[in-house]
């Protein structure tokens, strides 16, 4: 799969937090293991976000965030 920049994102609408499935890990090389999780963000558009550990996607990642009340958060499936 050739990695490109969508600049069509901002603005869709998240449908769905989740964790990636076990054919979206092995798409990406990775292990499915019980004690790690990864997870989804499904937009309306049908597009799939998900964190990696690194900029050349050797592992998953969580996806970590700051709300509007300075309240640290992140994200599970």
């Amino acid at each position: 799969m050739e990695s490109t920049t969508d600049d069509n994102i901002a603005g869709q609408r998240i449908v769905e937090v989740r964790e990636m499935t076990n054919e979206e890990l092995e798409r990406e090389g990775w292990q499915a293991h019980d004690w790690q999780s990864t997870v989804v963000l499904e937009l309306k558009s049908g597009t799939i976000l998900y964190p990696s550990a690194d900029p050349e996607g050797n592992a998953p990642g969580t996806i970590f965030g700051i709300d509007a009340d300075d309240t640290a958060f992140a994200l599970y499936p």
